[in-house]
Parts: structure tokens; C-alpha cells; sequence
């Protein structure tokens, strides 16, 4: 399966097909919902069709347009049991930091494109009801009605996970990442070391055939197993 990116050069927002009904991997940041909704009228998808939304997790860039997407379509979100307090408050929480150099000027960049306070619309409480936590016996009724794996991936957050397709596509948020800001595949915030290194080991260990990040191209397993072996979070410049 290719996934349709419905995103901006900046976050990938991922759309593919369900056993029941379309599923969208997060939103993109506040404000770009109308340029969302246009691309997805373009792909001849009525907005009742979007049945589902899959949090990778709770930062203002995954879930900074939410709301509207739960007020147009009658979707519910699948997410962390952890995500929905993030989601009240509308703000990612102050924990953690770059990992290395290259993501510690990635950060300052961010700042200086007007993107340092990483704020988003925090969820009404008259949606609350369309969040399901991933927990328990209504996680594995999912998992079977959707065809898919949720992965737990925790490290750049506590509430961080993935999903996998019977395909083998992987769709990991920001548990790993492409492109020019980050190095050697490697996130440029961390809250968690230890369960970073190890949601990795998760993910290789789940065999997919394509990670899909919520930040630039497609990666390979065999990419990933290489950057693992020299993987190292405590670089500063």
C-alpha cells in the first residue's frame, strides 16, 4: 500500500483505506485545515468517509488542527490514553530536549519561523466523546476490525505510538524522522532516552516493510538498523 500525504512539506499527513472506513494519521499544525480539507476534496473523498483519526501523539504539530477535523467529519480519534490530558491542554508539555546538535538548531529554527511556543487549540470538552484510548480489550477489537497493529513507541513522548498495517507499512509519528533537520534518522526532541532507543528496537522488531515519519520521506528498516547501532542521545554542539 502507498499511503495518500495529504500534508505540507513540514508534516506528513497520512490517509490510507481500513477494513472500516478511511483512517488519517494526525493533522498538521493550527491554520492549515482549510488547505487539508481542499486536498482531500481533490482525492474525490467525501468527508463522511473519514471514519477514523490516528494520533501518533499530542504535539501542536500532529494535532494542531483536530478539533476541525472532528466538528466537519464524524471521525473518532484513536490515540494514547496519556494523549487526552495533552489535548485538554492544548500544549506540549515542557519535558525533555534535542537530542543533539543538529536538533538543538532545528529548535531554534523552529522559534525563529514563529513556531517556538508550540501551542494548539485545545479540545472542547463537548468532543471528549470521540476519543478511544488504546487500552485493553478495546485496543484488540480495533486492532482486528481495522487490520492493523498499534505499536507503542514511547521516548520522544509518553504518548507516542504507531500503527502497522497487514501490509508492513509503518506510520511512527516522530519516533524516528527525515529529511535535512534530522541525524541519522533521530527525532529532534526527546523526552525519554532510554524509551526512545528502545521504541526503536520496537519497531524493528515489528518487521514492517516501510516506516512512514511524521516528518520527511519514507525510511527503510535496513536504514534504521544501521543508525540504531551508532544511535547516541546525549550529543550538544
Amino acid at each position: 500500500m502507498r499511503p495518500i500525504n495529504l500534508g505540507t512539506p513540514a508534516v506528513n499527513t497520512y490517509l490510507f483505506p481500513t477494513l472500516a472506513g478511511y483512517l488519517l494519521v494526525d493533522t498538521g499544525y493550527s491554520g492549515g485545515e482549510s488547505a487539508f480539507f481542499r486536498r482531500l476534496s481533490r482525492k474525490k473523498i467525501d468527508l463522511n468517509e473519514l471514519q477514523w483519526v490516528f494520533l501518533t501523539h499530542a504535539h501542536d504539530d500532529h494535532a494542531g488542527f483536530l478539533n476541525e477535523v472532528l466538528l466537519r467529519t464524524r471521525a473518532r480519534v484513536l490515540l494514547h490514553p496519556l494523549a487526552a490530558e495533552r489535548l485538554r491542554r492544548g500544549k506540549n508539555p515542557d519535558i525533555g530536549g534535542p537530542p543533539n546538535g543538529r536538533a538543538a538548531l532545528a529548535c531554534k529554527a523552529l522559534k525563529l519561523a514563529g513556531r517556538g511556543k508550540h501551542t494548539f487549540p485545545p479540545l472542547p470538552r463537548e468532543l471528549e466523546n470521540r476519543l478511544i484510548p488504546l487500552e485493553g480489550q478495546r485496543r484488540r477489537e480495533l486492532e482486528s476490525n481495522l487490520g492493523v497493529r498499534f505499536l507503542d513507541t514511547p521516548g520522544h513522548t509518553a504518548d507516542s505510538v504507531s500503527l502497522l498495517t497487514e501490509d508492513g507499512t509503518c506510520f511512527c509519528g516522530d519516533a524516528v524522522m527525515s529529511g535535512p533537520l534530522a541525524r541519522r534518522h533521530v527525532t529532534i526532541w526527546v523526552e525519554d532516552p532510554a524509551a526512545y532507543r528502545a521504541s526503536w528496537q520496537t519497531l524493528l522488531a515489528a518487521a514492517p516493510r516501510m516506516l512512514y515519519p511524521g516528518h520527511g520521506g519514507p525510511i527503510a528498516p535496513a536504514a534504521l538498523q544501521r543508525d540504531l547501532l551508532r544511535l547516541r542521545l546525549e550529543e550538544r554542539p
